[in-house]
């Protein structure tokens, strides 16, 4: 019986609909002339992207949130990325416990986070301070790096390990010539994870806030509490604009990467065939 590819596209669409209007309403409040958020518009402007990109205090927290996000990237990976590949052929008994304790982030409620990171930092005068933000946010993002690489790494032969270490190679070149070609996919989509993590992240930020260490999405809260403003749907709009870009520039990569495939395969069997 063939597949009733009709039928999953009748049941799929109103899914859709449902998950993706509430996001999509966004887009027509951020076009309001007026100076509070409507729905539908009374008009349509651009009025409130002008005001937005002309405000310095939204302009310092985009620019504080990809900071953050900068550095939680790079500590989040070096520190999943050692712990993946020391755990990857270990057989210790405390092993299991160990990465226990790396999932805990994802496990624990993230106020409880909140107010551990809080104590913490304040001892280590961090509190209200973007750096102290960056610390506690990748102690957020780091197990879902971990297990995106430790997912690379379990096709990984741990042969090709022993077998470059009895021919003299090191430990930076096995790393380099042996365990960063296997990770590197789940590296980069740990990456991505940590990334957005960080940027999307709330909670911890509004414990770890400071004059100069405020969020975008602090600076969301903290404007739908006092003011109804257009520019948080202006923000919003941007921010989906840009998750939509980056889905389809996925996409567009794995098409690609398919369609090369085939051409090798293609080749490959053109060139047996001459042969």
């Amino acid at each position: 019986m063939p597949f009733d590819w009709t039928l999953l596209a009748l049941v799929c669409a109103p899914v859709f609909v449902y998950l993706m209007l509430p996001t999509l309403v966004v887009v027509p409040m951020a076009l309001t002339p007026r100076q509070l958020l409507e729905f539908p518009p009374s008009g349509i402007s651009l009025r409130t992207f002008h005001d937005l990109l002309s405000d310095a205090a939204w302009t310092s927290a985009v620019l504080i949130s990809l900071r953050v996000a900068a550095v939680v990237v790079g500590l989040s990976c070096l520190v999943a990325t050692t712990a993946a590949t020391a755990l990857h052929s270990a057989r210790f008994a405390g092993k299991t416990i160990i990465l226990g304790i790396l999932m805990t982030p994802v496990v624990a409620p993230v106020i409880v986070l909140a107010l551990a990171d809080y104590q913490f930092l304040v001892s280590l005068h961090l509190a209200g301070t973007w750096v102290g933000i960056a610390l506690a946010h990748s102690v957020l993002a780091t197990p879902y790096v971990f297990v995106t690489i430790q997912a690379s790494l379990v096709g990984l032969d741990p042969a090709l390990v022993r077998s470059a270490r009895s021919l003299g190679a090191g430990p930076m070149s096995v790393f380099w010539h042996v365990y960063l070609p296997a990770l590197r996919p789940g590296l980069l989509a740990g990456a991505v994870f940590a990334f957005a993590v960080s940027f999307d992240e709330a909670v911890i930020a509004l414990f770890l806030q400071g004059p100069q260490a405020t969020t975008l999405p602090v600076k969301m809260f903290t404007d739908i509490q006092y003011e109804l403003s257009p520019k948080i749907a202006a923000v919003a709009s941007l921010l989906v604009g840009l998750a939509t870009l980056a889905f389809l520039a996925q996409i567009a990569i794995v098409l690609r990467r398919r369609s090369r495939g085939r051409v090798w395969a293609a080749g490959g069997e053109q060139r047996w065939e001459t042969s």
